[in-house]
């Protein structure tokens, strides 16, 4: 990451090369840039995988398909196990928010790398991260 005039400028493609995989997701994933409050994260999801079911409390989530393509799956948890109420192809360039509340897991099913930058408030990987 540099830095000009007070502005951090962050390049997705440097830092998702350096980036470890996250243990909780099993994908790689990297801060971009924001704040307490707010950043924006990048993420690569290697060919055939896929991450693990979770949901956030507080706040949507924000998505945009930067390369490759999967499916992206939405329900509701309720008595300990998770109610699949739909399923969408993403692929390079699509957006789309997911809700608080709404447990999401992406698969990439395809041979290449899937990567996808999201905004949401910084918690969602700390404290208001539920795996299922």
């Amino acid at each position: 990451m540099s830095q000009k005039k007070n502005m951090n400028i962050a390049n997705i493609d440097l830092e998702l090369k350096d980036a470890s995989t996250d243990d909780a997701t099993g994908i790689k994933l990297v801060r971009i840039t924001g704040d307490s409050v707010i950043s924006i994260y990048a993420a690569e999801i290697a060919p055939q995988k896929v991450l693990k079911p979770h949901f956030h409390k507080n706040g949507i989530e924000i998505y945009q398909i930067l390369l490759g393509s999967g499916t992206m799956k939405v329900g509701n948890y309720d008595n300990n196990s998770i109610i699949w109420k739909d399923s969408f192809e993403v692929t390079t360039g699509d957006c789309f928010s997911i809700s608080a509340n709404t447990v999401h897991q992406i698969v990439n099913n395809s041979d290449k790398a899937l990567r996808t930058i999201f905004t949401c408030h910084s918690s969602h990987l700390g404290q208001d991260r539920y795996f299922v």
